[in-house]
């Protein structure tokens, strides 16, 4: 009979070790990081976005009503195989309406050259730099969009503009006629 009570202290004792060591372990860190101190970030972060030009036609003209609500150029952008500008200008006391077509050229820098295709006001076709000229010297358009009438283009500095986030755009595709549009987010802190 002793014999018996010494084993069952034996396992009982063995058990409650056991016990104890997995209670110990449970209540144990995964690892020792400190996650009160977080590794600074280094570079940029980078999301790409794949686009539609359909998506892309609903954000532009979001842009557009909100941004230039109250200019005196009236003017949709619509994406199909080229970039098209349709609006109008006030010219000798008259509404004109105003159609242009561009061709958008990816810089190396991701932002967009677009070189125009053609141009009209009405169903006149008109010098395209007198017409770019025109629109430069009499509306104000933002920092970020610089025409060339010289070279018959209108450079769009995606570099500049600025987001509410901390956040640039870099263009990497824009193959309109295949409806392959490719944009990078770049953090800016």
């Amino acid at each position: 009979m002793k014999k018996w009570k010494v084993l069952f202290i034996g396992l009982l004792s063995i058990n409650f070790l056991i016990a104890v060591l997995l209670i110990g372990l449970i209540f144990q860190p995964v690892n020792d990081v400190d996650f009160s101190k977080r590794s600074e970030v280094v570079g940029d972060a980078e999301l790409s976005v794949l686009a539609k030009k359909e998506d892309l036609n609903t954000l532009i003209d979001k842009y557009l009503k909100k941004e230039f609500n109250n200019q005196p150029l009236n003017y949709d952008v619509n994406l199909t195989d080229v970039v098209e500008v349709y609006g109008t200008i006030q010219a000798f006391g008259n509404d004109l309406d105003i159609q242009m077509a561009f061709e958008p050229v990816v810089q190396e820098n991701g932002d967009i050259l677009l070189e125009q295709q053609s141009l009209s006001v009405g169903k006149l076709q008109l010098p395209v730099r007198t017409v770019l000229r025109y629109v430069n010297n009499n509306f104000k358009l933002p920092e970020y969009v610089q025409i060339d009438p010289k070279n018959e283009s209108v450079y769009v500095a995606l570099q500049q503009l600025e987001l509410k986030s901390d956040f640039r755009v870099k263009v990497e595709k824009f193959d309109l006629e295949n409806d392959d549009i490719r944009v990078k987010l770049i953090s800016t802190e």
